[in-house]
C-alpha cells in the first residue's frame, strides 16, 4: 500500500511545477525572502487540506489566489502594513475566461444566420451538408446512405460549403458596413 494520497499526487503534478512562479508572486506581497517562503508554505499547507481539490479547474491560478489570501490574512494581523504591499495586491487581475454576454449573444446570432443559410441550400446539398457537418458521417457512408456516388457527394459538399461561405460572408457584410459608417460619423 502506498503512503501517497491522491491529493499528494495532484499537488506534485499540478502545483509544484509552478513553484518558481508562485514564489515570485509571494515575493511581491512579502517584505523579504524568508517571509515569502513562509507565505508560500502556508499556502501549500492550505492547499493540501482541501476537500474539493479535484474540482479545481486551474490549480496554478488557485494557488496564486491562496497565496494572496494568506498575504491578506497576515496584513490584517499586523498593525503597520507598508503601502507597497497593498499596491502589489491591487495589480493582480484574473480575467474571467467565460464568455461575456455580448459574445454569447453574437454566437447565438451567428448560429441563427448559419441555420438560415443551411435551410436555404438546395435540398441535395442540404442533406449532404447536414450528414457530413452535423452528424459527422464520412463521405463514403453518406454516399451509401443516400445511394449516390462518392464523387456526387463530394460535389454536393463542395457546392454546399461554397454557398454557406457566401451566405455567411454576405450576412456579415452589412454589419461591417454599418460599423464603418458609425466610425466615420464619430470621427467627423
Amino acid at each position: 500500500m502506498s503512503w501517497l494520497r491522491p491529493i499528494d499526487a495532484w499537488f506534485a503534478s499540478s502545483i509544484l511545477p509552478h513553484e518558481a512562479d508562485l514564489l515570485r508572486q509571494a515575493r511581491r506581497w512579502a517584505m523579504d525572502e524568508d517571509e515569502a517562503r513562509d507565505l508560500l508554505h502556508e499556502a501549500y499547507a492550505q492547499l493540501l487540506q482541501l476537500s474539493a481539490w479535484e474540482a479545481i479547474g486551474n490549480p496554478a491560478a488557485y494557488a496564486v489566489r491562496t497565496i494572496r489570501n494568506c498575504a491578506l490574512q497576515r496584513m490584517r494581523r499586523t498593525r503597520i502594513v507598508p503601502m507597497r504591499q497593498f499596491a502589489a495586491l491591487e495589480e493582480l487581475d484574473f480575467p474571467d475566461p467565460a464568455p461575456d454576454s455580448f459574445a454569447i449573444t453574437a454566437g447565438r446570432e451567428e448560429l441563427r444566420r448559419l441555420m438560415a443559410a443551411v435551410d436555404a441550400l438546395p435540398p441535395a446539398c442540404r442533406r449532404v451538408i447536414l450528414l457530413r457537418k452535423f452528424e459527422e458521417m464520412p463521405p463514403r457512408a453518406i454516399a451509401e446512405k443516400l445511394g449516390l456516388s462518392l464523387s456526387t457527394v463530394e460535389k454536393h459538399l463542395a457546392r454546399g460549403t461554397l454557398l454557406l461561405t457566401r451566405a455567411m460572408r454576405d450576412a456579415a457584410e452589412p454589419v461591417a458596413v454599418q460599423k464603418a459608417a458609425d466610425l466615420a460619423l464619430r470621427q467627423a
